[in-house]
């Protein structure tokens, strides 16, 4: 177990005063995931810990247990992991990487009920993948996916290591002019290799073979064809 899993005695002020007072940081960095796993708001968090250390009849004075502190300490948690998952991750990625990208509309985090495009990022290694970025986009034109690209690589100094790029194959990514790979290949000053995702490239066959073979093609859901076999 590491060090960083065990309590720790942290000095703060009591509320009001100058009086200092030595208490339990308690809360590790296992224990945020798992608050943040379970989607524990901070007054969710508050109650918990204060039920939790009051069954294990310790003094709740003794703890960091009000919401402000609960919630500095988590972000703080965070932030320590986000950037030691970010300095193993740049020893262990090979000199050549692969960037993958494909957009989402996702649930907003400002509202639930709205949703916002993000563009996932993601890079493989050794039979592994680890998203480095998912930003929010204003819009879904090659221009600001390319600039989301740039700036999540720049934020892992991976400018020198990726040499390829995978996404889906709409205009806004594959546009000769416009696409966000020839913007981003032009932001590099380089040519790099793009990969069509697979499973575009799939539809794109299967298309094929549905013009050859069934001549009436239309875009309703009620294809003929279909309904015939659904029936038999």
């Amino acid at each position: 177990m590491d060090s960083e899993d065990f309590p720790t005695l942290t000095e703060s002020s009591e509320p009001g005063t100058s009086k200092s007072v030595m208490r339990k940081e308690f809360i590790t960095p296992k224990l945020v995931v798992s608050l943040d796993g379970c989607q524990l708001s901070m007054r969710d968090s508050v109650f918990i810990l204060e039920a939790t250390i009051d069954a294990l009849g310790c003094s709740i004075d003794e703890f960091p247990t009000s919401k402000s502190s609960i919630q500095r300490i988590r972000t703080e948690k965070r932030k320590e992991r986000a950037e030691n998952i970010k300095i193993d991750f740049q020893n262990k990625v090979p000199d050549v990487v692969t960037l993958h990208a494909d957009g989402k509309l996702l649930p907003a985090l400002s509202a639930r009920k709205w949703k916002e495009e993000r563009l996932p990022i993601v890079i493989p290694y050794e039979l592994k993948e680890q998203l480095i970025a998912v930003p929010r986009l204003d819009n879904s034109t090659g221009k600001e996916q390319a600039r989301a690209f740039w700036k999540a690589i720049s934020d892992w100094n991976f400018e020198d290591k990726v040499q390829i790029l995978c996404c889906d194959i709409k205009t806004s990514n594959i546009g000769r002019f416009n696409g966000a790979c020839a913007l981003f290949e032009q932001t590099f000053y380089r040519e790099m290799l793009f990969f069509a995702c697979r499973h575009h490239v799939y539809e794109l066959v299967l298309k094929a073979v549905f013009e050859v073979k069934i001549k009436q093609v239309t875009t309703s859901p009620d294809i003929p064809f279909f309904k015939k076999l659904k029936d038999n």
